[in-house]
């Protein structure tokens, strides 16, 4: 009996010493960001950067210190329909491709556009968030809890639909402008909206 499952089992200690010296390299470096929110991780960290509105959206002004209100597409919706043109920027805060634009230099597009321009953070990270970004509304992040998920996959797609969009949004596009309330165009890239 052991005799039949000898080369089985000589074939696996083979496999075993030809995978072995890969196994130590076979990790994940980084975080999980872009995946998961990381808002209770951020909340934790820091309980007074990350705060639900108590005024309108639309009322709420930039403060000399690092606050991120945490808001739900419905919520948004009700404010950028006030405004001939806006942008909603769907911000990663810890990426570096060149697609990821910083907040400021976004404001600084859209201000010599006369467009209104709100920043929503896709997931939480403290470091990048515990700064004061010179800009004309605060920063904005979506509320897990509101939809119930801390899976990025899930929420952004909800959080969008709530902003009124009639059709799903590609998954890679990130910034969306509205007049009026009104999707008009989205897109992976800013200089693809047309503006």
């Amino acid at each position: 009996m052991m005799k039949k499952n000898a080369p089985a089992l000589i074939v696996r200690i083979f496999l075993l010493v030809l995978i072995w010296p890969v196994l130590p390299g076979c990790s994940i470096h980084g975080s999980f960001q872009g995946l998961y929110s990381y808002y209770h991780k951020t909340r934790d960290a820091a309980p007074s950067l990350i705060k639900k509105p108590v005024l309108p959206l639309c009322d709420l002004v930039p403060l000399d210190m690092p606050v991120v209100y945490v808001v739900n597409g419905a919520e948004l919706k009700n404010c950028i329909q006030h405004f001939e043109k806006s942008l909603v920027y769907i911000w990663r805060p810890k990426c570096s491709s060149e697609v990821c634009i910083p907040p400021m230099n976004i404001q600084t597009f859209c201000r010599t556009r006369h467009i209104e321009l709100f920043v929503v953070a896709e997931y939480y990270d403290f470091p990048t968030m515990n700064l004061v970004y010179p800009m004309e509304r605060p920063v904005f992040g979506i509320d897990c809890e509101h939809y119930s998920t801390n899976l990025t996959k899930k929420y952004v797609p909800m959080f969008l639909s709530d902003l009124a969009l009639e059709t799903p949004a590609p998954e890679d596009h990130y910034f969306f402008l509205f007049e009026y309330g009104c999707l008009k165009n989205s897109a992976h890239r800013l200089e693809n909206l047309g503006i």
